[in-house]
């Protein structure tokens, strides 16, 4: 590998980085806007604070792990597949599991207020997700951005 290929290959892995980095802060940002708004809507309800922190908690790592995996750098095309559907696992899979789990058991006003709110926080995320990859869009195995 020659001088000017190294260059290219840590310029590539620069912008990777940076918008992994841009990801993750616009998903910290999206669950901090969610819930700064779910919390102003709340009412004053007693359990309403630890049900925001509770949706929030499940659904935040996922997202943001599950945005770092999707945006591995210097993936094949089965490789990329095989990410993104790692990603996706990543991501709904606890959001499912916490859901089902609220849904069973007792009818407790924190479990109902938690189930309603994990639905909204998944969403949003999920949605700030999707417009992060139509922002940044695919890159080809050299990091630069394929050509249509």
């Amino acid at each position: 590998m020659g001088d000017g290929e190294k260059h290219r290959s840590a310029a590539s892995a620069g912008l990777t980085n940076r918008t992994t980095l841009f990801g993750v802060a616009a998903l910290l940002a999206t669950a901090a806007v969610v819930g700064g708004g779910a919390l102003a809507i709340g009412g004053g309800r007693p359990e309403w604070p630890r049900a925001v922190a509770c949706a929030a908690t499940i659904c935040l790592p996922g997202a943001v792990i599950g945005w770092i995996v999707a945006r591995l750098p210097g993936l094949g095309p089965a490789t990329a597949v095989a990410a993104s559907l790692a990603a996706t696992v990543l991501r709904i899979i606890p959001a499912l599991a916490a859901l089902a789990w609220l849904s069973t058991g007792r009818s407790e006003p924190v479990r109902t207020e938690t189930a309603s709110l994990l639905v909204v926080f998944y969403l949003a995320l999920l949605a700030a997700d999707i417009l992060l990859h139509i922002m940044v869009g695919p890159t080809s195995q050299g990091g630069k951005p394929l050509q249509h």
